[in-house]
């Protein structure tokens, strides 16, 4: 597959990422825990996003600049982000700045590339 299929696969996982979590953040607080659809576009996204991101570093011929670790930084982040904000240790409302935070982070750092 070409460099940019899977720069199209990995904007395709982010958008599935967000909306997992956008359901998650929705329906906490809640009773019962979120909907399995939420769950299941959380968990394809990130899914998504590592292997179209990994692939793409792998067809572009990057390799593994410190940016590209940082953004794995950023992806693990925003894996465990729903898990602390449901155990309480995160807040609802700081949880979703905290997730925006992170993918703006995610976004500077493949745009600006800066170490």
């Amino acid at each position: 597959m070409s460099p940019e299929l899977y720069r199209i696969l990995h904007v395709v996982g982010v958008l599935f990422l967000f909306c997992g979590l956008g359901g998650i953040f929705a329906t906490a607080g809640k009773e019962k825990k979120p909907a399995g659809l939420f769950l299941a576009l959380h968990g394809i996204g990130l899914l998504a996003m590592l292997v179209a991101g990994i692939g793409f570093a792998h067809k572009s011929g990057l390799g593994w600049p410190n940016w590209v670790i940082a953004k794995i930084g950023c992806w693990v982040l925003l894996a465990v982000l729903p898990t602390l904000m449901r155990r309480g240790v995160l807040p609802r409302a700081m949880a979703v700045l905290l997730a925006l935070a992170i993918g703006g982070a995610a976004v500077w750092l493949a745009q600006m590339k800066p170490f």
